[in-house]
């Protein structure tokens, strides 16, 4: 919790408001479809979810930059085995094509750290996670942008919260969202 709070308190100096930049603020939710828990000796299944996305950040033209909280829970096939659900905290890069339209097309990438809870174990695991992804944005006034997107997101070094061992994991998601640019 304490690495959550740190990287907080640093992505808000990352979205602090320069003279030149836009602010805005952002949520989305859509289907999460995650990747197999990968552990040593034990593979599990996921199944699909839904995922949730809030942002602040600060629009420079042709790019933007954000600090986002997200979060998303699974539970695993086996009904015995509980769920799993991912907290995170990321600063997001993104690069908006100028089309000359209302329609406007968008690259982003991201990075921070993800909070791991897992049912079956008291102890939650903290990891490197990072995202890739596209979209398309709608411009519906000069303030609000209606938007659909795609993110690939990939944890890197977690563990298992009551083993100690390697994890491999990964999600996608299939997001809707909103953004107010003041």
């Amino acid at each position: 919790m304490k690495k959550i709070i740190f990287t907080l308190v640093l992505l808000a100096g990352i979205a602090s408001t320069p003279a030149i930049a836009k602010p805005y603020v952002s949520g989305s939710v859509g289907l999460g479809l995650p990747g197999n828990w990968d552990e040593v000796g034990w593979d599990q299944e996921l199944d699909s979810g839904v995922a949730w996305n809030g942002a602040v950040g600060n629009n420079f033209g042709s790019y933007r930059l954000e600090a986002a909280l997200g979060y998303e829970s699974y539970n695993y096939k086996d009904p015995s085995n509980g769920d799993a659900s991912f907290l995170t905290v990321m600063a997001n890069g993104y690069y908006d094509f100028d089309t000359k339209s209302d329609l406007i097309p968008y690259l982003m990438a991201g990075a921070g750290v993800a909070d791991v809870n897992v049912t079956w174990s008291p102890d939650n695991a903290t990891a490197f996670v990072w995202q890739v992804g596209a979209g398309v944005g709608f411009k519906v006034d000069d303030n609000v942008t209606l938007d659909l997107g795609y993110r690939y997101i990939r944890t890197e070094g977690l563990e298992c919260p009551n083993q100690g061992t390697d994890v491999s994991w990964h999600s996608q998601h299939l997001m809707a969202g909103v953004r107010y640019q003041f």
